[in-house]
């Protein structure tokens, strides 16, 4: 479907005929530039295009985040129950949670929707700011990394794409799937990607004590630094997937396998 999303009577009459719509359009940018398209685009839109999709009868998965959800607290690993208060760390984790929070409401009203919550994507020539990880890992670039205890949760592209048509294909009207491959902690994620390129792995860790003044320190940064900074490094993201691999059947690849076709394309020949 082409248009902007934004645009209510373009989107109504675009899905004449269609089936199933999955909704993937959004701004994903860390520390944007324009908060307010932002908005338009990740809340407004996806207002359009799930009441367009309601109107017709027509199936519609939304593709939410796992930030909607908010980081998770020390020692957990979180499940599609999860939900947090914490103020959003950047405009696209308020911007995701307030547009969770419509389809939600939606799905609760009676439309036809599922809502899919990935975590980290991860794969090659990603222009975000995880390519940007990857990019710097097969350079050698890193030296040092910090908060190397703290979890995140990763998945290959190409299993999020299939955990999308699973949700459609199998999924439950008004269900959340969570889709992630594992969670490791940010020195495993590093020391793994580093050496699947052939690169040494950062060579020390920042204590706490440091990172946190690096954090503040990132206030006078770029925006995209600094609200990196701020949901990588004040941010737990440990979720799991058990809900979508027992009720969808989906099995993705492992974390060695995708970093290692990941890391192979950053590397180059």
């Amino acid at each position: 479907m082409e248009g902007d999303v934004t645009d209510a009577a373009s989107l109504r009459s675009a899905m004449g005929g269609v089936e199933r719509v999955f909704h993937c359009a959004g701004v994903h940018e860390i520390g944007s530039s324009d908060a307010t398209r932002m908005r338009a685009v990740n809340v407004g839109g996806t207002q359009n295009v799930l009441r367009a999709a309601a109107e017709g009868r027509i199936l519609a998965v939304h593709v939410s985040s796992v930030v909607a959800l908010g980081p998770t607290r020390p020692g957990e690993v979180a499940d599609e129950s999860h939900w947090t208060g914490d103020p959003p760390r950047s405009a696209y984790e308020a911007t995701k949670r307030e547009a969770h929070s419509i389809a939600r409401s939606m799905a609760r009203a009676g439309a036809r929707l599922r809502i899919a919550l990935p975590v980290t994507v991860y794969g090659p020539d990603d222009p975000g700011l995880t390519g940007d990880v990857h990019r710097w890992l097969a350079r050698g670039a890193v030296r040092v990394g910090a908060r190397g205890a703290v979890p995140v949760t990763l998945l290959h592209v190409d299993d999020c794409a299939e955990g999308l048509a699973l949700v459609a294909e199998k999924g439950t009207d008004g269900d959340e799937h969570i889709l992630g491959d594992t969670c490791v902690t940010l020195r495993e994620w590093f020391t793994l990607a580093a050496t699947l390129a052939g690169r040494r792995p950062p060579r020390a860790w920042l204590p706490d004590v440091m990172t946190r003044g690096v954090a503040l320190a990132s206030r006078m940064a770029p925006p995209r630094v600094r609200e990196g900074l701020a949901m990588a490094l004040e941010g737990r993201w440990a979720f799991r997937a058990d809900k979508a691999r027992r009720d969808l059947g989906w099995t993705p690849r492992s974390l060695e396998e995708g970093l290692r076709e990941t890391m192979a394309f950053y590397r180059g020949p």
